[in-house]
């Protein structure tokens, strides 16, 4: 375990073993902190990063219907965050004629899938809940199996 590791879990259980973002940050203002070097102290390129991670969320926020004569379905994200040697967001019309783009896409959302299902499975075992997540799974799986026979 890393020494900024070893004092959040301090900081933990100081606050009662919960954590917050504004904790974090106070703690981390001193040098001394172990935290400290893990934040960018320099206003202007840290103002910089917030705003590309604004602009990253004002992106992925923009959402389009694929098939507009079927008003049911969900909408999906406009611009799709695409690999093609450096991250750029690519409208999801221009992904749909590239067969490049296509695979990326899919790639990178297996892996997100992949991801996600460690995660789920982790924390059933933790949790001790895994039957309750593979019913879950289950009923879930199910429902949208239902809807694509339906729609």
């Amino acid at each position: 375990m890393s020494r900024w590791e070893r004092e959040l879990e301090e900081m933990a259980r100081e606050l009662g073993d919960k954590l917050t973002p504004e904790a974090v940050v106070d703690r981390a203002r001193s040098a001394n902190s172990a935290l400290h070097s893990m934040f960018d102290w320099n206003d202007a390129e840290a103002a910089e990063k917030y705003r590309l991670l604004q602009a990253r969320g004002l992106i992925r926020r923009v959402v389009v219907h694929l098939e507009p004569h079927k008003p049911n379905e969900p909408p999906v994200r406009a611009y799709l965050n695409v690999d093609r040697g450096s991250r750029e967001y690519v409208a999801v019309s221009v992904v749909q004629s590239s067969p490049e783009a296509t695979r990326a896409v899919i790639a990178h959302l297996l892996t997100d899938l992949r991801s996600v299902q460690a995660r789920l499975l982790r924390y059933a075992d933790a949790l001790d809940a895994s039957d309750e997540l593979r019913a879950s799974i289950d009923k879930f799986l199910a429902r949208n199996d239902r809807k694509k026979r339906a729609g």
